[in-house]
């Protein structure tokens, strides 16, 4: 079943570095919603806490009987690249580059991830580049928000089916 899915959020800059809370989550909950999302990937910074997250989904499934789908993962720096990482069932996670403005990226890169974003809010993706290369090397085309701002959340998505995701990820 495909889902409209924003993969590329950052909650603790969004919320302004505040511990997640039933207020602030239900604001997360209702700014996701009014988007038409199904759900989000918590991707914050390597370096953050990913406890934030965790709670996040915590409070979510918990509070509001998983009214939305969170999935946990966090941005990479790879060199001079930002991957994303979302972690997937069965241990595996699916791997994209985010906002590619430098391809082709090192091999070294190129082989370890599934997709790569071609529509993003912050920076100016060459989609042309971004398709070539992603039919080169066989990567999913993504389209997500990279929202630091609560606002900014949904401003691109993704409509993908879960399972695509899982067939596609790898082992951690």
């Amino acid at each position: 079943m495909k889902l409209r899915l924003d993969l590329h959020v950052h909650y603790i800059e969004a919320t302004g570095f505040i511990q997640p809370t039933t207020a602030s989550v239900a604001q997360l909950i209702d700014t996701v919603k009014t988007r038409g999302l199904d759900g989000i990937a918590i991707t914050d910074h390597k370096g953050y806490s990913p406890d934030f997250a965790h709670q996040v989904k915590d409070i979510v499934e918990h509070e509001f009987n998983s009214e939305i789908l969170i999935l946990l993962g966090q941005e990479c720096d790879v060199g001079t690249e930002h991957v994303v990482e979302i972690y997937m069932p069965e241990n595996r996670v699916f791997r994209f580059l985010a906002h590619p403005v430098h391809l082709p990226v090192e091999d070294y890169i190129a082989k370890d991830i599934q997709g790569v974003e071609i529509n993003n809010g912050q920076y100016g993706i060459d989609e042309h580049a971004t398709r070539e290369y992603a039919q080169e090397h066989k990567l999913l085309l993504l389209s997500n928000s990279d929202a630091h701002l609560l606002d900014r959340i949904g401003g691109y998505y993704n409509e993908i089916d879960l399972d695509d995701m899982l067939k596609l990820s790898v082992s951690r």
